[in-house]
């Protein structure tokens, strides 16, 4: 009897003291010992370090990319303000070409050979190709360069047969050829020719390009035709694009470089501009008008559509302006 009183008062007791401990735990009125207290923090002293960091990770980037351009334009200036504007065009009008433009550049026949050699390059390759069943093949490019002194184990001439189609030499031989290509191998031997003080395997060339086509009836055809395009060949400019010639272009970029200065002046859309100015002027007169009175209904009509008249021109004006820094960097 006097255990189980014992036994029972114990419990009791515990259970008292764990009731104790659990309210002391979860009160709300318990308080925190001091060094467990925060300090507030100033919001506002935060937000201006924040904008301090972001303004000097900004300005250090800035300078970076300011230089990075500078020494990629070759501490050229002209050059510098060309490739700032066009990264900057790039966020609005991409890095592609205009379809127009594009089609334009990829119809071109440019190579920087005379424009004898150009035309009767031209009746050559076309008379040949109507001839021959399967058109003009790379291995009769090679026979044609033999026949002027050029070896096949020349190393334009392997790069134009290695750019054949095919699996094997052989396969690469009989694989079809382009005009441009032709012309852009002739190109490439004619220049090296020329870095060594030669000029004679042009003239070699032409000979017997005269030789194979001179009495042919289909060429005294094609040579009117090409006299006759004869302006339009001298208006177009040349731009660097045979990869046959990467490293010995170096020697000649300050004079391709006449060229595509002239092609951008040339694309300096005069016309978009004056109808600019056009509509600036008009816009400023109506403008005036409106100070002395008020505009009837056709006036103010009208002014809004001169304003989107030359909202219009001027993104045309920038995306041409694009277009022509695209083609200054090719």
């Amino acid at each position: 009897m006097i255990a189980s009183k014992y036994v029972a008062s114990s419990v009791f007791r515990c259970r008292n003291a764990c009731r104790r401990l659990y309210c002391r735990r979860f009160s709300t009125n318990a308080t925190t010992p001091q060094s467990e207290t925060f300090e507030p923090v100033d919001h506002k002293e935060l937000i201006l370090w924040q904008l301090k960091l972001s303004s000097y990770i900004a300005g250090a980037a800035v300078s970076i990319y300011g230089a990075y351009v500078v020494v990629s334009s070759g501490f050229q200036l002209e050059r510098s303000r060309r490739k700032f504007s066009l990264h900057w065009n790039k966020l609005f009008y991409g890095d592609e070409l205009p379809r127009k433009v594009q089609a334009l550049l990829n119809s071109r026949f440019n190579a920087c050979l005379s424009q004898e050699s150009l035309s009767y390059l031209s009746a050559y390759f076309i008379k040949f190709d109507n001839v021959k069943e399967n058109g003009v093949r790379r291995r009769d490019i090679t026979l044609f360069l033999e026949s002027v002194g050029v070896p096949t184990d020349n190393p334009f001439v392997e790069r134009f047969i290695q750019d054949g189609a095919g699996e094997s030499k052989e396969h690469r031989l009989v694989s079809g050829c382009s005009l441009q290509e032709f012309t852009d191998l002739l190109e490439a031997l004619v220049l090296h020719d020329r870095l060594q003080g030669n000029s004679k395997l042009e003239e070699r060339i032409v000979d017997k390009l005269k030789e194979f086509v001179r009495s042919e009836v289909c060429f005294n055809v094609v040579f009117n035709i090409a006299q006759e395009n004869d302006l339009w060949l001298r208006s177009t400019t040349f731009r660097l694009s045979n990869p046959f010639v990467s490293g010995a272009a170096k020697s000649l970029s300050s004079e391709l470089s006449k060229y595509i200065k002239q092609d951008i002046d040339a694309a300096k859309l005069q016309d978009l501009q004056e109808d600019l100015e056009r509509n600036y002027r008009l816009r400023d007169k109506l403008k005036q008008l409106s100070r002395s009175r008020r505009l009837s209904e056709a006036e103010t009509r009208r002014l809004n559509n001169i304003n989107s008249e030359i909202e219009m021109l001027e993104e045309e004006v920038g995306k041409q302006k694009h277009t022509s820094n695209l083609l200054w960097f090719m």
